[in-house]
């Protein structure tokens, strides 16, 4: 085998890796999703049925239990997206960056090219990565807060 047939299959595989970890956040985030749907569900079907629980001569709506465990369930998913499998992809993009540096073929650039092309400027703001998980959990976060906070008072 040539240098540059090594180099490629080195490329090759970078490439899957990063492939491999950008899928398993898009899992997350789906489990997410689906998870958020469903809690959201069970907080009509609690709310509904006015189902509370008693603490300490407390009575606490099930329907706002819910929404608190809503919140802890969207943080987990957060923070094993955010720093755990995000980490591992950006080890891999900045392997296969170090590899395309070396490559002098124009054509395995692609990690380069997605670097480039992924940045969002919003409200005057460069949005990359490491910043588009605000956009996607905090809102979940956020709904599951306003609705633990409503839910104690009015529940």
């Amino acid at each position: 085998m040539t240098d540059k047939e090594i180099q490629m299959q080195v490329w090759d595989k970078s490439i899957d890796v990063q492939m491999h970890f950008n899928n398993i956040e898009l899992q997350i985030r789906n489990y997410a999703l689906t998870l958020f749907t469903a809690i959201i569900a069970g907080i009509g079907y609690l709310l509904k049925e006015k189902i509370n629980i008693i603490v300490m001569g407390y009575i606490f709506p099930s329907s706002a239990a819910a929404a608190l465990i809503g919140i802890v369930i969207m943080c987990a998913f957060y923070f094993m997206d955010k720093y755990w499998y995000h980490l591992l992809l950006q080890g891999s993009v900045k392997h296969a960056l170090a590899i395309e540096t070396i490559i002098t073929d124009p054509a395995l650039k692609l990690t380069s090219a997605i670097g480039a092309s992924s940045k969002v400027k919003l409200l005057g703001w460069d949005i990359d990565s490491s910043r588009k998980y605000y956009f996607f959990y905090y809102p979940l976060i956020l709904i599951f807060l306003v609705l633990y906070l409503a839910l104690l008072k009015w529940a």
